[in-house]
């Protein structure tokens, strides 16, 4: 009888664990979510390329609204807009335009890097100091701050 009640005792306590682990996991959810949207971010690392910005008005920017869904932003040359989702933890951007003004080659040459590791974007994570990690799957591609 001790072995029955001690085996209901012990599955108890790794299913109440399990649940307070789920309970904390979407509690850090959303506390992620409401650190990120509705923040202008900062572009600091594009890949493993630490961004060095001679001028404020070049910084690449991230702006992201829950109602509606929309991604909006700076792209090194031109402004860029377009909607996201964001669902089960899975970000999608998607609908991307930009303006069309043109500058030096270097500049449009990163803008084009940013904007294509922008669409390859799939999740998110908000790290230790903060910062905005988009990934696509566990590999970080954008790193940003506040």
């Amino acid at each position: 009888m001790k072995k029955i009640i001690f085996f209901f005792a012990l599955f108890f306590s790794f299913t109440a664990c399990s649940v307070l682990n789920k309970d904390m996991e979407n509690q850090n959810k959303e506390n992620d979510q409401q650190t990120v949207f509705g923040v202008e971010w900062k572009l600091k690392k594009l890949g493993s390329k630490e961004m060095k910005y001679s001028e404020e008005n070049e910084t690449i920017t991230l702006l992201m609204t829950c109602e509606p869904e929309n991604v909006s932003g700076f792209s090194a040359c031109n402004r860029y807009f377009g909607k996201f989702t964001y669902k089960k933890g899975k970000l999608i951007f998607k609908d991307m335009a930009s303006t069309a003004m043109m500058c030096p080659n270097q500049t449009m040459e990163l803008e084009r890097r940013y904007l294509a590791q922008l669409e390859k974007v799939n999740n998110f994570i908000v790290d230790e100091d903060g910062q905005l990690l988009l990934r696509k799957d566990e590999k970080v591609l954008l790193i940003f701050a506040q």
